[in-house]
Order: structure tokens, then sequence, then C-alpha cells
């Protein structure tokens, strides 16, 4: 309903019909799956507590889901290189920031998708971007 509200499209999953009967704790039946035009990300999540969750990016799922709250980076990287791990501790140190969560995604062909709570975005990726295939921040 928000989502409409907003001026979104919504559309039902595929052979699924409205209802308002509360999702089973655990089940997907609570899941917002989100694709938009223009770009290659398909991105599920839900809503723990009052904190919308990641729990897959592009067929990666996550293990523990991804609090959504906060300055956050997102990147994605071979997942046999730790090197973008240890740039980004690196950038954090010289920007005077934290490292408030960690979460990893599940290996897809040979790469996985970090999700970093930070304690404030940081004002310069340069030094990140040669370890990684993609990288992004936002602050929700």
């Amino acid at each position: 309903l928000l989502a409409q509200e907003a001026g979104l499209k919504v559309r039902g999953h595929p052979g699924s019909a409205p209802h308002d009967v509360a999702p089973e704790p655990d089940s997907s039946t609570g899941l917002v799956q989100v694709s938009l035009q223009g770009t290659p990300h398909q991105v599920t999540g839900t809503v723990q507590g009052s904190t919308p969750v990641l729990r897959e990016i592009n067929g990666a799922t996550f293990k523990q889901p991804a609090p959504l709250s906060g300055p956050l980076l997102i990147y994605r990287a071979k997942a046999s290189d730790a090197s973008a791990l240890a740039t980004l501790t690196g950038l954090l140190s010289k920007a005077g920031a934290q490292l408030l969560s960690y979460h990893s995604s599940s290996t897809v062909a040979g790469e996985q998708w970090s999700v970093v709570g930070l304690s404030a975005p940081l004002s310069n990726l340069g030094e990140l971007k040669p370890r990684v295939t993609e990288v992004f921040q936002l602050h929700l």
C-alpha cells in the first residue's frame, strides 16, 4: 500500500493472491522483491520489527539478513579476495568512521555481496573501487 501511494507499480508474485493473513515468522510470504528498470539488480527483503532487512541480491542470499538503516556501503567482490574488506577498514580509519555491522552473502559465480553499516558515509571510494566489481553507498 505504501509503495502504491508513492506512485510505484506493485505486482504480486506470480500465482499469489492478495490476502490479509499475517505471514508466519521465517516464511517467504512477507517478502518484498524489487526490480528497478535500468539496473541489473533484483533485491528481496522483509521487515524485522520496524527495520527493513535485505535477504537477497541477484540470487545471492544473506544467511543473516542485513539491516537497512543508517549509512550503508554495499559492494560485490571476488569471494576469494579479502583485500576489499582490508582496504575498506583502512578508509574507515582515515575518515574517523566506524564499521558498525558487516553481512556477506552466499557466493554466486565466484563473487559475493557485502553490506557494511557505517557510522558515517565515506566521501572517497577511490581506493576501494579497483578491489571490487561494484560498490555504492546509501543512507537510509
